[in-house]
Order: C-alpha cells, then sequence, then structure tokens
C-alpha cells in the first residue's frame, strides 16, 4: 500500500513544477472549475427568485369595464351601495374577488361612482341617512367623513374618494374599475 505522505509529497512536487513552467496545477485548475460551476448554479437559481421578488412591483392591475346593472334601477337622490366579483388570475389559478362601487345619479343619463374603499387604508364606508354624519359618506375605521362630492369634511383620509369613469350602453351602467394606491395624497392606480 503506498504511503498517502509519499502521494502528497508527488503532487506538492508536480504543483511546484507547474507553478515553475508557468502552468496552472491540477488542483488549483480544479478548485477554479468548481468555483465556476457553483457560481454559474447560484445565477441559474438566483434568476427565478429575483424575478418572483420583483415582479409584483412591476405588476400594474389593469382597469376593466363592469357592468353595475340597468341605468334606470339607479334613480333618487340617494347613493347606491353596488357589489360585484371581479376574476383575477394569480399564476394558473383563477381567484374571484369581492368589489364594491358607489353610484349617485346626477340626471338620467349621467352619474358618478366611487370606488368602495376609503382612501386612507382601504375600509368600507356607508351613506349615512341619520345621526351625527347625516347624507355624508362615513368611515367607521377611524373616523372619515365625506360629503356627496367624496370630498374629505373630516378625518385622516389625504384625499376624496376615488372617482370612477362611467358610461350607459343599451341601458347598462358600467363603470371602469380600478384601485389606487391608499393612504397616499395622489391618486395612483395599482
Amino acid at each position: 500500500m503506498p504511503d498517502p505522505h509519499a502521494i502528497d509529497e508527488e503532487e506538492g512536487n508536480a504543483d511546484a513544477e507547474n507553478s515553475q513552467h508557468g502552468g496552472v496545477s491540477r488542483r488549483i485548475f480544479l478548485s477554479y472549475l468548481s468555483m465556476a460551476i457553483s457560481g454559474f448554479i447560484g445565477v441559474i437559481a438566483g434568476i427565478p427568485i429575483v424575478g418572483y421578488l420583483v415582479s409584483p412591483l412591476s405588476k400594474q392591475e389593469v382597469a376593466r369595464w363592469i357592468t353595475l346593472g340597468k341605468a334606470s334601477d339607479f334613480k333618487g337622490p340617494e347613493p347606491k351601495f353596488v357589489t360585484f366579483s371581479l376574476t383575477r388570475r394569480d399564476g394558473w389559478t383563477e381567484v374571484q374577488d369581492s368589489r364594491a362601487c358607489w353610484v349617485i345619479p346626477q340626471d338620467n343619463t349621467t352619474y358618478v361612482v366611487f370606488n368602495g374603499k376609503c382612501t386612507h387604508l382601504g375600509c368600507a364606508y356607508s351613506w349615512r341617512t341619520t345621526g351625527e354624519h347625516t347624507d355624508k359618506f362615513f368611515c367607521p375605521c377611524h373616523d372619515g367623513v365625506y360629503d356627496r362630492q367624496g370630498t374629505v369634511l373630516d378625518g385622516p383620509p389625504p384625499r376624496p374618494l376615488d372617482r370612477l369613469e362611467t358610461k350607459v350602453e343599451n341601458d347598462q351602467l358600467m363603470v371602469l374599475f380600478q384601485d389606487f394606491r391608499l393612504g397616499s395624497p395622489a391618486k395612483e392606480p395599482l
């Protein structure tokens, strides 16, 4: 059986001889090769991880036209609360999101529609017909108060209610529904 110290001495002598002639020893070559392979594997594995972490920053929710119902059903002076579902694709799955908005008829052909989320933190607000906040929108989470036009009257909301674009086609009231960044004074789409 060969002496292991003798083998190490022979390899050491070969390394010394290669370095004298300007060559790279087998040991150094293999260490460089293993580092290169490890780096390559790290980069290949890291690309999907970085993509996963960065993709939510680049995704922007797309505004969609949603039918709220017959335009003739939205009559009278009081704002009307409307709920609906949006289908959203999340990878390979489809998710149903429940959303809401408030419709205020202006006349027989025009409507003001507000997103159903308070601009402060996204809580649901309601139209009050009695009590302290009569004929106002009130958000009970942090006492946000808005008038009929969506203007902030009291509380922490940083901007008015988010008004949505509307149109009427074949007696159907449609709204271009979109969510906006919460807690910001600027109306920025998500």
